[in-house]
């Protein structure tokens, strides 16, 4: 499969509907998006999100999580790996 990349400001990721399916995403879904190298991983945030319910009480899981949406927020690739390795 050959996909095109094209850049946006939008933290979406579009891909084709066959490829949802095979990889069991819908429309809507919350991912992450995790760097190994070359390779680009999704994993899906459903059910760390859901946390949030269940530990709607819990004042440190609600700063743990807090810290962890800044730092993402905040997060930037260093030079050499937005250059091309091929």
């Amino acid at each position: 499969m050959t996909l095109v990349i094209l850049s946006n400001n939008e933290n979406t990721i579009s891909l084709p509907a066959d490829l949802l399916e095979r990889l069991m995403l819908h429309e809507g879904d919350q991912v992450t998006a995790i760097l190994e190298g070359q390779t680009l991983r999704l994993a899906k945030l459903d059910k760390f999100l859901g946390l949030r319910g269940a530990l709607a009480e819990d004042s440190a899981f609600d700063e743990a999580v807090d810290l962890l949406e800044r730092s993402w927020e905040s997060w930037n690739l260093p030079a050499s790996a937005s250059t091309p390795m091929f």
